[in-house]
């Protein structure tokens, strides 16, 4: 800029001077020719007044010629006498008989027309520039005659060379000192403008506490002036903005509800960290994209339309199958204007996961109707049979003893039910879970010792492999012996006669390994991944002749995470099952 500005403030005062010189010229040769004129035509005059007092000399060309050359000396001018048609009579430069007729003359046509006339050229008969100055026509006599007076423009020409130097000299001494002293002057006005660029640089990199130094009284040290009032500002308002954002940020991270907010497009603004791991996405690729983009359901994206076209605030569930299939609810809140609540600008998505409620819910209600279920069945038939015997079959008692038999099998089948269920209700109320340490392998040989009646009675050995010493466990002993005894319970079950069951156990990295392995009837590859779910039996008729609830597995699996266990299950159909629990220990 201080460049710009010399150069243009150089150029600017070049042509003043210029224009200065050239105007100064033209005005001291407009007064030097007006001077030279006025002399012209009082000489004029005079010679004009020589030739009214003796009117013979016209008459007489030669006398006339000789005083015509005189007073030509005399005025240093040329002086020529023409008649009305132009034919020159008498020059005091020429001789008359070699000088072409001079009624063409501008000066010659004005003095026709009774005006002094006047005219600068380059004589053609002495071939230098002239400046000519006729009088009006004037009749002497008998004759009417023009005089007319030139002198050369040598002198003009002269001054104008010598004023041509002056107006050079003054030009570069003038521009000389012009240049320094605006180079000076503009220095001093763009200092205070480098310094406020440099200070609004320095802040737009953030050094919000910089202010501009500027000492001055004129335009400039206002404009710095307002520049650090304007700076404060910007520094308490980016503070401040600094600061909510930050404490918008905190909020958003620290809600556990995914939080997205778009516009009346539909394009995402805001998402929060709970957001991006529900979608699975990056906020900073997702954000001014379409919601589409982020949750592919067009049902969410009709119903974020419609709030938008009714201006009402709704709630909504949806399924979504990418990345996981969930189920979620979504509470919807317009944002609107501080300053213009009719204008919604967007609106705010606040969603809840509601999968694993709906899974529970599911659970409870499967729960319920499979509770109903197995309750009803044994109720139905003892109340048969009560009805039966009621209507005379109590009479007979060989058929009285086989419906009590029956009755007590069933009544047998509800205790077991009823204890399973109490035994999963307590198990899952990990509050009421009472911790201790004990010996592991202890338990685990009490449990072998309990079992070994039930596999005896149906023919199926039992094998142990318990290693000694296993590592202490932290936990509730009874439930680590239910889980024990289910797994052994139904392996013996599930085990025809002649079977082996193997029961081992050992430690390894910290972890104790518990295996129980059969050479039963085997379960199914698609089974497997729902043994553990209440009620889940792979064969129904099977189970209930055997006299299993649909609970063992489950109140398994729940004591296995009371120990933060892990179970594996292998099986091959028509071969055998082994259910393998793993189980940390301390250090």
């Amino acid at each position: 800029m201080q460049r710009k500005l010399f150069i243009t403030f150089s150029v600017i005062l070049l042509l003043a001077i210029l224009l200065t010189g050239f105007l100064s010229m033209h005005l001291i040769r407009s007064s030097y020719l007006d001077e030279l004129e006025v002399r012209l035509v009082s000489n004029g005059r005079l010679i004009e007044q020589q030739l009214e007092k003796d009117k013979t000399i016209l008459t007489n060309l030669t006398r006339l010629r000789n005083i015509v050359h005189d007073y030509g000396k005399i005025t240093e001018s040329r002086i020529t006498i023409i008649d009305i048609d132009g034919n020159v009579l008498a020059d005091s430069f020429v001789e008359t008989g070699v000088i072409e007729n001079h009624i063409n003359r501008p000066e010659v046509q004005s003095a026709l027309n009774g005006e002094v006339g006047r005219s600068v050229r380059k004589s053609k008969t002495v071939n230098i520039d002239m400046l000519y100055v006729s009088l009006p026509l004037r009749q002497i006599g008998e004759n009417s005659i023009i005089i007319r007076l030139a002198v050369d423009l040598m002198e003009i020409e002269r001054i104008n060379g010598i004023l041509f130097r002056y107006v050079g000299i003054s030009i570069i001494f003038g521009l000389l000192i012009s240049l320094i002293t605006g180079f000076r002057v503009i220095n001093k006005i763009i200092e205070p403008i480098k310094e406020i660029t440099k200070v609004s640089k320095k802040i737009s990199e953030g050094h919000l506490n910089r202010k501009v130094h500027v000492i001055s009284n004129d335009e400039i040290g206002e404009l710095a002036d307002n520049f650090n009032i304007m700076a404060s500002k910007l520094k308490f308002t980016i503070e401040e903005l600094s600061n909510s954002n930050t404490k918008f940020k905190a909020l958003l991270t620290s809600m556990v509800n995914p939080i997205i907010a778009i516009d009346n497009k539909r394009n995402v603004i805001v998402i929060n960290p709970a957001a991006e791991t529900l979608f699975n996405v990056n906020a900073q690729e997702v954000i001014g994209k379409h919601i589409l983009e982020i949750v592919r359901n067009n049902a969410l994206d009709e119903t974020f339309k419609n709030i938008f076209l009714s201006n009402t605030e709704t709630k909504v569930e949806i399924q979504i199958k990418d990345p996981d299939i969930k189920t979620l609810k979504i509470y919807t809140n317009l944002i609107k204007l501080e300053d213009d609540p009719n204008k919604t600008i967007g609106l705010v998505a606040i969603i809840e996961d509601v999968t694993e409620i709906r899974k529970l819910e599911k659970m409870r209600s499967d729960f319920v109707a499979n509770v109903s279920h197995e309750l009803r069945t044994p109720l139905t038939s003892i109340s048969g049979f009560v009805e039966t015997l009621k209507s005379g079959a109590i009479d007979d008692e060989k058929t009285k003893m086989r419906f009590l038999d029956i009755i007590e099998i069933e009544t047998e089948r509800l205790r077991r039910l009823i204890d399973d269920i109490l035994t999963l209700s307590e198990i899952e109320n990990t509050k009421r879970s009472q911790k201790q340490d004990f010996n592991t392998t202890e338990l685990i040989a009490e449990v072998e010792q309990i079992i070994m009646p039930i596999a005896t009675n149906k023919n199926v050995e039992v094998v142990s492999e318990i290693e000694q010493g296993l590592p202490m466990i932290t936990g509730n002993p009874d439930w680590f012996k239910q889980m024990l005894i289910n797994l052994m319970d139904n392996a013996i079950k599930y085990t025809p006669e002649g079977g082996l069951v193997n029961l081992s156990a050992y430690s390894k990295y910290n972890k104790i390994i518990i295996s129980v392995k059969d050479t039963g009837i085997g379960i199914p590859k698609q089974d497997i991944p729902r043994l553990f779910e209440r009620f889940y039996r792979i064969d129904k008729a099977r189970t209930r002749k055997i006299g299993g609830t649909g609970l063992g597995l489950a109140i398994v699996k729940h004591i296995a995470l009371s120990f933060n266990a892990t179970i594996k299950v292998n099986s091959d159909l028509g071969k055998g099952t082994e259910f393998i629990i793993i189980i940390p220990t301390k250090a």
